[in-house]
């Protein structure tokens, strides 16, 4: 969480001015899953934007929940006044320590990084002249780089000398923000 709030800050301290924007993703805050974000114009059509997501916690039912991902992406609006609708491409990163889904019920957890390459779409609706809603949608490759444990031992249970390793195409990132314009 410090991470994501540094990140935060260095980007908005960094950029800030003319028509930059920060947003905050209510709907995966709302779940304890707090989203920031930055965006910069780079010319009419085109602009830079940036988002970090992490847990605000550490653990869930008594096993490890922790991850931050970031997310720089480069979006394309029709609209020269970066309104409406869009779509983006990225390149993704996040390291994590958390329990997999097909792992529920277990003493079993993963440790690891992964990368994503994908794509988003999304709409930006001006509330007023400063503030927005965007509602978005995104995902794409995802390749995992991880090591299984076990919780009450601490030892490895999944017998790879290195990393285990899984790919899918799936949906990874969306919600819907609140957008202030500086």
């Amino acid at each position: 969480m410090k991470s994501l709030i540094a990140l935060f800050v260095i980007t908005l301290t960094g950029f800030a001015q003319g028509q930059n924007r920060v947003n905050i993703n209510a709907a995966t805050t709302l779940l304890g899953f707090p989203s920031l974000g930055y965006e910069k114009p780079l010319n009419t059509h085109l602009s830079f934007h940036i988002d970090a997501i992490g847990s605000a916690f550490n653990s869930y039912k008594d096993m490890p929940l922790r991850f931050l991902i970031i997310t720089p992406e480069v979006r394309y609006y029709p609209s020269e006044a970066h309104r409406g609708f869009y779509i983006g491409s990225h390149v993704a990163g996040s390291t994590f320590t958390l329990q997999k889904y097909n792992y529920y019920g277990s003493f079993r957890y993963q440790k690891g990084y992964n990368y994503m390459i994908g794509a988003s779409i999304g709409y930006v609706y001006f509330v007023s002249d400063t503030i927005a809603l965007e509602a978005f949608i995104g995902g794409g490759t995802s390749q995992s780089f991880y090591k299984g444990y076990e919780k009450n031992t601490g030892e490895r249970y999944d017998g790879a000398k290195k990393f285990n390793k899984s790919g899918e195409w799936l949906p990874y990132r969306g919600g819907i923000s609140v957008i202030l314009q500086l």
